[in-house]
Order: structure tokens, then sequence, then C-alpha cells
């Protein structure tokens, strides 16, 4: 009778072997999605930070770049000048000079440099 009475071993070695990797197998999941959620949110509010300061000074900047402007410039005196007359420590000067649109200077540099 002692027969009957013995638990199978091999199917429940089976099953628990098969439990276990199904187990560890959906803790990596579980891991993967809950790293995958971390970054999401961490992009969102990297995309939704605003540096006022920054954002104002990036924004004067952009605006300078791409308007014409008249500004006031310090240019120091020409290196021959002794050779003419002129003074050996002449005083650097302001000239009032017009700043143009980035692209429009580009667009002016390839046409000099394709003549």
């Amino acid at each position: 009778m002692a027969r009957y009475d013995d638990l199978s071993t091999g199917p429940i070695a089976y099953a628990a072997f098969v439990s276990s990797i199904l187990l560890i197998i959906l803790i990596l999941l579980f891991r993967a999605l809950c790293y995958g959620w971390v970054e999401l949110e961490d992009a969102k509010k990297l995309a939704d930070a605003h540096y006022t300061s920054a954002d104002a000074e990036i924004g004067q900047q952009k605006a300078r770049v791409s308007d014409y402007s008249k500004a006031m410039v310090t240019v120091s005196a020409p290196a021959g000048s002794e050779s003419t007359g002129g003074s050996p420590a002449a005083e650097p000067s302001q000239v009032e000079r017009l700043h143009i649109p980035v692209q429009r200077a580009k667009e002016m540099l390839l046409l000099d440099l394709a003549k």
C-alpha cells in the first residue's frame, strides 16, 4: 500500500522548474517596463522644462543674428598708419557698421567664393 501513498516527484520538479523560469521572465519584463516608464517620464520632464532667463537670452541672440541692424563697433588704427603720418599710439575709434543676417552673409560669401 505504500506504493500508492508516494508522490510523483518528476512532474512536481518539472512544474517547479517551469514556474521558476516563468517567474524570472515576468520579473525581468516588469523591470523593463518600469525602466521604460521612468525613461519616458524623464524625457517628458526635460521636454516640459523651461529656463526663462536662458530662453530669453537665446531669443535675443536669434533675433540679433537674423535681422538687419546698425551697431557701433570699436575699430583700432590701421597697421600702416605710422608710415602715412599717423601717430603710433592712435586711439581706437567708434564706427557705425551694418549687421546683416547670418543667412544673407552666407549667401553673399558663397556668391563671392563662386567667382
